[in-house]
């Protein structure tokens, strides 16, 4: 019977380190994965980052992978900060780019970490050193030989300008009606007369 036991314990434990192996290797990594280059450099989402702030060694890859999204791509630096636990991420663009606002550039990192992040909290900052190709905001110019509406339109009304010549538009001038003296009404206007006199001393 001791062997029985013996032999149910080992399948059971057998069993259940399968159950918890499956289990580990089921569960999905969250996030992007993080490909170290160098000590400061490494690749996330096929970009190239550089590690420019390290403060309190608050850089960890592992939760970096876990909380980027696609929406940090378009971000030229990505500030990670640390409070209760929990990783923040927070895009800014270059101080050279004038599209955005000031408050969204890297030169406001400092009003950034005052008024958002927990005092003295660890952070870091990434730069992005190399994006793939991507798709410019450029629209591709048309070949000439096919043209868009609304050329076409402007030409047309071009076209019947021309067609009218440079005459100006004339105003109408309205015909004076010859009334006959015998067809004329009298009117309270017309009845008034006022006579102006002098004044007798």
């Amino acid at each position: 019977m001791t062997k029985d036991k013996e032999n149910i314990t080992e399948e059971v434990t057998a069993v259940l380190s399968e159950i918890v192996e499956d289990s580990e290797k089921e569960k999905p990594q969250k996030g992007k994965e993080v490909f170290p280059i160098n000590e400061t450099e490494f690749m996330l989402d096929n970009r190239r980052y550089q590690l420019v702030v390290n403060y309190r060694e608050g850089f960890d890859a592992q939760k970096l992978g876990e909380r980027y999204s696609d929406v940090l791509a378009k971000y030229d630096y990505i500030v990670g900060d640390w409070g209760f636990e929990q990783l923040r991420l927070k895009g800014f663009f270059a101080s050279k780019n004038r599209k955005f606002s000031p408050d969204q550039k890297i030169n406001m990192l400092e009003d950034y970490l005052y008024e958002y992040c927990n005092f003295g909290c660890a952070y870091f900052v990434i730069a992005c050193v190399e994006r793939p190709n991507e798709k410019t905001g450029r629209r591709r110019k048309k070949p000439h030989n096919k043209k868009n509406k609304q050329t076409q339109q402007v030409t047309r009304k071009k076209e019947k300008t021309q067609k009218q010549g440079t005459n100006k538009p004339t105003i109408k001038q309205r015909e004076v009606k010859e009334t006959r003296s015998s067809d004329k009404k009298v009117t309270k206007k017309e009845t008034k007369e006022f006579v102006i006199r002098k004044k007798e001393d």
